[in-house]
C-alpha cells in the first residue's frame, strides 16, 4: 500500500497574451480613441498602440520601477526602445488619458451600483514625495460597500480638503464620513441632493441649533444615560436650512483612557493644554445623520458608522500591497501619472474580484469562513502584475543586450568610482597573482588607483583620493 497520499495537483495555466486582451476588455473607453482625443499618443515613432502605452504606464506604476529601468523593460519586451527621458516625457502626457479611464470605470460602478439604499464609506490618505515629511498629495477614494468595490477616486495636492462634493452623491446614498468631513459646505452638498449621511462630529466643530439657540452639546452629553440617546438639531449650510438628528452614546472606559492619553500627549509636544471639555467628549461618539426615525434607530446609525472601519482596511491594503504611499516621483505631472496608475490598477482588481465573488460566491457569504480581502487582493494584483509584465526570458534579455547598455550602464561621473571592483579581463601573461585572488579583489585588498595617489597596505589614502577628485 503506497504510504504517500495522491495529492491531484492544479491545471498550471501559463501566461498568454489574450490575459492582457482580456484585462483591456474590463476598460470600458475604446483606448485608441481616447488616447488621440486626450493627446496621450499623438506620434508613434517608438510607441505604436494605445495599449503599448498603457502598458508602459502599468508597468511603472505597478512595478515601482525607475523609468532608466522602465524603458529597460520596454527595449526587452519589444514595446519601444526609449531613453529615460524620452519614457519621462512620454507618461507625462498621460495625466489627462488616465484620469479619463479611471473617471469611466468609477462612472460604470455609479450606474451598476443604483440601488434604493447605497451605502457609500468616504475617507482620504495623504501621500508624500520621495524624502518629504510632510503631505504632498492626497487620495480620497469612496468604498460602495454593498458591491465592495471603488466608484469615487480623486487625487489632489495637499491643499485638497475632504469633502462630500468629490462623490457627487445622488438620491439614495447614505455618505458615512470622520469628523473630516463634518463642516456646513460639504453635508450641503450631500442634503440638498437628496442623500442621507453619517457623520461624526466634535463638541465645537459645528453651529447645531434647537429652539432658536446654539446647542451646547457639552452639557446634553452630561445628562446623558447609560444607552444610545438623539435629539432633533437644525444646521444651516451654503445650500439651505436642514433638520437633522444628534445621535450619541458613550464608549468603553478603557477605550475612553487611551484617547484621552493621546490628545494630552500630543498637546505635549506642541506645548499647549487640552480643554477639560475635549477630554470629557473623548468619552463618547457624536454623531448627525439625515436618516429618517421611521426607519432607522439610534443604535442602527451608531452599526452603520462602525461599518466606516471598511474603508480603513481599504487603505492599509492600498498601502501594504500596492504601496499607494509610496510615491516615487518628484514632478508634480509624474506624480500624478503614476497615483493615477496606482488607482486603475486597484480599478482592475476589483474588476478581478467581482469575477471571483461571481465564480465562487459562497465564499463571500459565508460566516464561519469568509473570503480574506487583503490575501484575495494579494493573489489578484500578483496575477495583474504577471499579465502587464509578460515573462522575460533570460535569451530575451541576451538578444536585447546591444541596446541596454544607456540602461544598465552607468553615466559619465565627474568623479571617477575609485572603489568600484576592476571588471576588465585578465592580463595576457600567466604569472600566479598578478591580479591576485578574487578573494582579495573582492575584499578590497586590490582597488583602482586614482592616479598620483599613494598606494598604502590597507589601500589608497582616502583623503588624498578625495582631494584628487576635487582636481578632476
Amino acid at each position: 500500500m503506497n504510504a504517500y497520499r495522491s495529492v491531484e495537483r492544479p491545471t498550471v495555466f501559463p501566461l498568454t497574451e489574450q490575459d492582457w486582451e482580456r484585462l483591456i476588455d474590463l476598460i470600458p473607453l475604446d483606448l485608441e480613441s481616447s488616447a488621440r482625443a486626450e493627446k496621450a499618443l499623438e506620434r508613434r515613432r517608438k510607441v505604436q498602440s494605445a495599449a503599448d502605452l498603457l502598458r508602459l504606464v502599468l508597468e511603472y506604476a505597478l512595478g515601482d520601477l525607475s523609468l532608466r529601468l522602465t524603458g529597460a523593460w520596454a527595449t526587452v519586451m519589444g514595446i519601444a526602445s526609449m531613453s529615460d527621458v524620452a519614457v519621462l516625457k512620454r507618461l507625462r502626457r498621460c495625466e489627462r488619458w488616465l484620469a479619463k479611464l479611471v473617471g469611466s470605470m468609477v462612472g460604470r460602478r455609479v450606474r451598476l451600483g443604483q440601488r434604493d439604499v447605497r451605502l457609500r464609506l468616504a475617507d482620504a490618505t495623504v501621500v508624500s514625495r520621495p524624502g518629504s515629511q510632510g503631505t504632498d498629495w492626497r487620495t480620497h477614494l469612496s468604498l460602495n460597500l454593498g458591491l465592495l468595490s471603488l466608484d469615487g477616486i480623486e487625487i489632489t495636492d495637499a491643499r485638497g480638503a475632504e469633502t462630500f462634493v468629490r462623490y457627487a452623491p445622488q438620491p439614495g446614498d447614505i455618505l458615512v464620513g470622520d469628523g473630516g468631513y463634518a463642516y456646513p459646505s460639504s453635508l450641503g452638498a450631500v442634503l440638498a441632493a437628496d442623500a442621507d449621511l453619517v457623520v461624526r462630529i466634535g463638541w465645537q466643530n459645528l453651529r447645531l441649533e434647537a429652539d432658536g439657540r446654539r446647542v451646547d452639546i457639552i452639557q446634553w452629553l452630561r445628562n446623558l444615560g447609560a444607552g444610545p440617546a438623539e435629539r432633533e438639531v437644525y444646521l444651516e449650510t451654503p445650500q439651505g436650512r436642514f433638520r437633522l438628528r444628534l445621535v450619541a452614546c458613550r464608549i468603553k472606559q478603557e477605550t475612553a483612557d487611551g484617547i484621552r492619553r493621546r490628545l494630552i500627549r500630543n498637546a505635549r509636544k506642541k506645548g499647549k493644554m487640552v480643554d477639560g471639555r475635549t477630554l470629557f467628549a473623548a468619552g463618547f461618539v457624536v454623531l448627525i445623520s439625515s436618516l429618517r426615525a421611521e426607519d432607522w434607530t439610534p443604535e442602527e446609525i451608531i452599526d452603520l458608522y462602525r461599518i466606516r472601519w471598511q474603508v480603513e482596511l481599504l487603505m492599509k491594503r492600498l498601502k501594504s500591497l500596492l504601496h499607494l504611499d509610496q510615491l516615487r516621483a518628484q514632478d508634480p505631472a509624474l506624480a500624478q501619472v503614476y497615483s493615477l496608475g496606482k488607482m486603475l490598477g486597484a480599478l482592475l482588481v476589483d474588476e478581478l474580484t467581482a469575477q471571483v465573488a461571481h465564480r465562487c460566491p459562497a465564499w463571500f457569504q459565508s460566516v464561519e469562513r469568509p473570503v480574506s480581502p487583503w490575501r484575495l487582493t494579494a493573489v489578484l494584483y500578483d496575477a495583474l502584475r504577471s499579465w502587464v509584465r509578460r515573462l522575460v526570458t533570460f535569451d530575451g534579455v541576451l538578444a536585447a543586450l546591444p541596446s541596454l547598455g544607456r540602461y544598465l550602464r552607468d553615466s559619465p561621473r565627474r568623479c571617477p568610482q575609485q572603489y568600484a571592483l576592476r571588471l576588465s579581463p585578465p592580463p595576457a601573461t600567466n604569472a600566479p597573482g598578478a591580479y591576485g585572488s578574487l578573494s582579495q579583489r573582492v575584499s578590497g585588498s586590490i582597488l583602482p588607483q586614482v592616479p598620483g595617489s599613494v598606494a598604502r597596505a590597507d589601500g589608497p589614502d582616502p583623503r588624498r583620493a578625495r582631494r584628487q577628485c576635487t582636481r578632476l
